[in-house]
């Protein structure tokens, strides 16, 4: 599996972090940028490039990160590929792995440490959609939608 990265001038120091991180443990990294802190850029770019790839790679994964959280949530939503959900705590994560098939976590960098970071991917990596009936006719109303 690729775990696909982004993230804005606001995300990018954690999300070097996280690369490292996610190496060290032996996943398959892609940046999806930014590639260097640049004040002036756009959360919306990173959540496209990222998109764009996972279009490509049905079994990846991605996670986007910006100040709060929601900026790179709303753009992710806006690709019918992607399932994206906010990181609040590892119950929740667990439960839109298992519910919803999420593909995509979206962490607040603002007050978030690489600890509770890396808590919250563990938590995206390690659960599995549970794929009941009701469940995966809900993902696919999702598809559908937009």
């Amino acid at each position: 599996m690729t775990i696909y990265l982004g993230a804005d001038h606001d995300g990018w120091l954690l999300k070097e972090k996280i690369k490292l991180s996610l190496q060290k443990q032996g996943y398959k990294v892609s940046d999806q940028g930014n590639l260097k802190h640049e004040a002036d850029d756009d959360y919306p770019d990173y959540a496209k490039r990222v998109a764009l790839m996972m279009k490509k790679n049905k079994d990846s994964r991605g996670i986007l990160c910006c100040d709060s959280g929601q900026g790179m949530l709303m753009a992710a939503n806006r690709f019918q590929h992607l399932r994206a959900a906010f990181a609040h705590s590892e119950a929740s994560i667990k439960q839109a792995r298992q519910d919803e098939d999420v593909n995509v976590l979206c962490l607040m960098t603002k007050n978030l440490n690489l600890k509770k970071a890396e808590s919250f991917i563990n938590t995206f990596l390690s659960s599995k959609f549970l794929a009941i009936p009701r469940y995966k006719r809900r993902v696919q109303k999702l598809n559908k939608l937009g």
